[in-house]
Formats: C-alpha cells, sequence, structure tokens
C-alpha cells in the first residue's frame, strides 16, 4: 500500500526546533509520529516530539542530542528506541526516536493505540502534507476516539486509561467498539506495570476535569 501525503486543511504548527532538525538529518528517512502530529494540527505546544524510521533509532537521537549539546539515553535498545533531552530557545526539548513497529511505516501507525496518534509528517520534505492511512485526522474534526486495530488496547491494557484521559484533553467522545474494548481490558490491568497505571491515573487526575475523568473510570 502506498501512502499518499494530504494537506490538512489547516496549516500544521511546528515548533522552530523541527526545522533545525530537518538541516540536522537531511538523509535521514524519518517521519514525525504520533501526538506531535495531532498537536500539530490543533496548534497546541510541542515540548515532546517522537520521530520513527526503518532503523535503529538510537544513533540518530545520539546525534541529535551531540548536535544541539543535549543529553542522551537508549531507552529500549530491543525495539532500537533512544532518547535526546536538549534545550532550544530557553525550553526542554525531548525527542525520541524508534525504529518502526513492523515492517514500515503503515505497520508502524496500524500498531499504535488511536487513530489520533497515528498520522505521520516526513521529517525531509513538505511539514505541511501528512500520512493518515487509519483516517486520524477525519477522527480528530469529528471529535471521535477510535482504535487503530481491533485488538489495540487487549494487547496494552493501559491504553484503555489513556483512552479516558485523551478523551478528556481533547474533547473526544470514545466510539462504541474502542468503549467496549476499553471496558473488556479493565480486570486484566492487574497484569500491567503498577508504574504504568499510576502514570496514567496521575495523568487523568492532572488534566483540566479530573472528576470527569474519575466518573468514565468508575463507568468503564
Amino acid at each position: 500500500m502506498v501512502l499518499v501525503p494530504v494537506a490538512p486543511g489547516r496549516p500544521l504548527l511546528w515548533p522552530p526546533i523541527v526545522e533545525r532538525l530537518q538541516t540536522l538529518l537531511p538523509d535521514a528517512p524519518v517521519y514525525l509520529v504520533g501526538g506531535a502530529v495531532r498537536d500539530a494540527f490543533l496548534h497546541r505546544p510541542l515540548k515532546d516530539l517522537d520521530l520513527a524510521g526503518p532503523s535503529d533509532g538510537r544513533p540518530l537521537a545520539r546525534q541529535i542530542a551531540d548536535a544541539l549539546h543535549g543529553a542522551y539515553y537508549p531507552l529500549d535498545p530491543q525495539r532500537g528506541v533512544g532518547r535526546a533531552l536538549i534545550t532550544w530557545q530557553d525550553e526542554d526539548i525531548t525527542i525520541d526516536v524508534a525504529q518502526f513497529r513492523g515492517a514500515d511505516l503503515l505497520a508502524d501507525l496500524t500498531l499504535r493505540d488511536f487513530t489520533v496518534n497515528a498520522m505521520a509528517v516526513p521529517l525531509v520534505g513538505d511539514l505541511q502534507h501528512l500520512l493518515d492511512p487509519l483516517d486520524g485526522l477525519g477522527d480528530l474534526q469529528a471529535r471521535r476516539l477510535r482504535m487503530c486495530a481491533p485488538e489495540a488496547i487487549a494487547d496494552d491494557p493501559v491504553r484503555s486509561l489513556r483512552a479516558i484521559r485523551l478523551s478528556i484533553i481533547f474533547g473526544l467522545l470514545i466510539e462504541a467498539n474502542t468503549r467496549q474494548a476499553v471496558r473488556a481490558a479493565a480486570p486484566h490491568l492487574t497484569h500491567c506495570s503498577a508504574e504504568r497505571i499510576r502514570d496514567e491515573f496521575l495523568a487523568i487526575l492532572g488534566t483540566a476535569k479530573p472528576a470527569a475523568g474519575l466518573v468514565a473510570l468508575q463507568q468503564l
């Protein structure tokens, strides 16, 4: 399947650090992915950037950290994920670089949690064209939260908590199949990392509407 770039209908608002990354990695076949693309469309402040490409992301993360006088950390050697922590124009920015989950970009996006987090923009090229094979942009504009694949939440039950957090932050309605999957995943949370559960729960409490988050948790 060939991924065809589409114009989003409104400008994607990128922070200046993205242009610096373009000059720093002019030949790297990597993509801006995940929440950064979503937030660029919504014109939300961006302090965390995720990049993904076909090869181990750790060397690129180290290259970014070294070039911008930041710190480098190998996050996940098995999945080829590295992190650069930098300060750019007096702001602290986290840049994670990962190898594709799966064989290519399409597989990577399909294996993500929700469609609104499954859009990509090539780092080198037109930053105003995005790749959106799962219609995350359509879901975002319709204020709908939809899982990328039927097994997305069952494969990682902590995503059920993330669904509630995203619905609260962005005012998204959890669509029926995703809602059913969230409810079905609840008993399996006991098998997940307590630290990950804690982080998602505290993030829900840290939203502008923590009471609504608690009500949703109780219902689901």
